[in-house]
């Protein structure tokens, strides 16, 4: 099943509007657009392409409301670069560990950057850490832990996303929610987004640094 995930999600980075049937030959996928909302629909896959949020997303039956997604920056004392951190809220309350646990099975999220001053083009960014919180799982994307490479200019001006692509079931029928967000003034220092959030990031890195026996 993971295998098929890493598959789908070699073309996570662009939204195709055709697919292939069986036999080779191209078809149209249907779109249409509700409210804020922009549909694509395939055989295998339904792409929602999101304006705004919050948005609920299905897994087989339950609801899991894709609330929030933001963009942070944490500024180093050392040389005064930048890291940025994009940052999805997803309900989870009311959802029953065996399903959460399930849902973790069948998902593949990832999160991406663009900023011009930092000379980023759709940055793909690494997935952090989870923290689960007041009924909310927190989905943490920022660079690679094991990289060194420090920004010199602020995430201001930035374009950014995050996708949920959600299997269904034994056919792998998926249904993917993407939100694309632009953030033209200041942005909120990591911080911000609450303390005992902010102290499970620390804590993640700390232990992704030390060596592995």
């Amino acid at each position: 099943m993971k295998r098929c995930l890493l598959a789908m999600a070699l073309v996570l980075g662009s939204i195709l509007i055709t697919s292939c049937s069986k036999d080779g030959r191209e078809v149209q996928n249907n779109t249409e657009t509700k409210n804020d909302v922009r549909i694509y629909e395939g055989d295998k896959r339904v792409i929602f392409n999101l304006g705004s949020l919050p948005y609920d997303m299905e897994y087989k039956g339950h609801v899991l409301q894709f609330s929030s997604c933001e963009l942070y920056q944490k500024k180093s004392d050392v040389d005064n670069s930048y890291t940025p951190y994009v940052i999805a809220k997803v309900k989870i309350e009311g959802i029953d560990n065996d399903t959460l646990h399930l849902f973790n099975e069948n998902l593949y999220v990832y999160g991406n950057i663009n900023n011009e001053k930092n000379q980023l083009g759709n940055k793909a960014l690494s997935k952090i850490c989870e923290v689960d919180k007041d009924g909310y799982r927190y989905y943490v994307f920022s660079q690679s832990l094991l990289s060194s490479h420090n920004y010199k200019y602020d995430f201001s001006e930035s374009n950014y996303n995050v996708g949920f692509l959600i299997l269904q079931g034994e056919d792998y029928r998926a249904l993917q929610f993407i939100y694309n967000g632009f953030l033209s003034s200041s942005v909120n220092d990591l911080k911000d987004v609450g303390e005992e959030v902010w102290q499970a990031i620390k804590q993640k890195q700390l232990e992704s640094a030390k060596p592995k026996i």
